[in-house]
This record gives structure tokens, C-alpha cells and sequence, in this order.
């Protein structure tokens, strides 16, 4: 049993080292990686990548296993996490606006903790908030999602380290 495991170590040690898979190679830069892998996908699987929904959400895209590209596993953010495997198990999170307006980092920094925590155990691997307004553009339809809303003095103080 040892035996096997170390071999499934060594495969999967050797599989993301870059061995046959030259966009793994951390030699090269993120665009000289990027480009390469372009070069061993099929159309298919392009097109896959740039439209595809890998079932239960739409921001789900399917990985590629033979290129060992993974599965994009998107939620949405601060109105909790929602699909069809957790149902009525969502936190009801604070909303933004209301953790930015207590200036408080220490608190804006657990809430997003505990946040991508719940989501990364319910299967996402990105999540689409919480979410600063840098370019400062009050008629911006998505500021009650913001930290800050549009307001850049709330999103310095609450998001910089001093």
C-alpha cells in the first residue's frame, strides 16, 4: 500500500512539474505558459473554455484532464453560496457596504476569511466578491456590492495595510 502511494506521488509530482506538459514549466513566463498551452488545446476545446457551463451554475467551466487545466468553479460572493448540492445552507453574510462602514480591517479581513472559507469547502475555486470600486464611478449600477460603494476614502482606509 506504501509502495502505491508513493508511486501516485511520484506520477502526480512528475505530471505538474511540466515532465510532458511544457506549460507547467515555471521557467517561463505566465504569458510564454499560456501561449504554449494554446497551442496543445483543440478548437474544442477553446471554444469550451470561452463559453462552456460545466453544469449546475453558469459560472462553472469544465477543466480539460489531458492538458491538466481545472475546473473554474465560480459563486457568487457577499449574498452567500448558492447551487443545487447545498441547498439552504448559505451564511447570510453582512453585506459590504455594512463591514466597510466600520473602518474596521481586522473585521473586514475575518469576514472575508470566513467567507472564501465556506465557499472553497462547498467546491469553488473563485469567488466573484467581495469587490472595491477603484475607478470611483458614482452611477456605477454594482456599488451596493462594493466594500466601499463609490466612496475611495472608505475603500483606502478599509483596504490598505498600514
Amino acid at each position: 500500500r506504501t509502495e502505491l502511494t508513493h508511486k501516485m506521488i511520484a506520477s502526480a509530482a512528475f505530471a505538474f512539474s511540466g515532465g510532458d506538459r511544457p506549460w507547467m514549466s515555471t521557467a517561463d513566463t505566465p504569458a510564454q505558459r499560456a501561449a504554449t498551452l494554446v497551442q496543445h488545446m483543440t478548437l474544442a476545446e477553446k471554444i469550451q473554455l470561452t463559453h462552456g457551463s460545466c453544469g449546475g451554475y453558469v459560472g462553472n467551466v469544465c477543466g480539460i484532464g489531458r492538458l491538466g487545466v481545472p475546473a473554474i468553479k465560480m459563486n457568487d460572493g457577499p449574498q452567500g453560496f448558492r447551487d443545487n448540492a447545498h441547498p439552504g445552507s448559505s451564511t447570510a453574510w453582512p453585506c459590504s457596504l455594512a463591514i466597510g462602514a466600520t473602518f474596521d480591517r481586522s473585521a473586514a479581513e475575518a469576514w472575508g476569511a470566513a467567507m472564501g472559507d465556506e465557499f472553497f469547502r462547498k467546491g469553488a475555486n473563485v469567488q466573484l466578491g467581495p469587490g472595491v470600486c477603484l475607478a470611483r464611478v458614482p452611477r456605477n449600477g454594482r456599488n451596493f456590492e462594493y466594500i466601499s460603494g463609490e466612496d475611495p476614502h472608505l475603500g483606502y482606509e478599509i483596504m490598505s495595510k498600514k
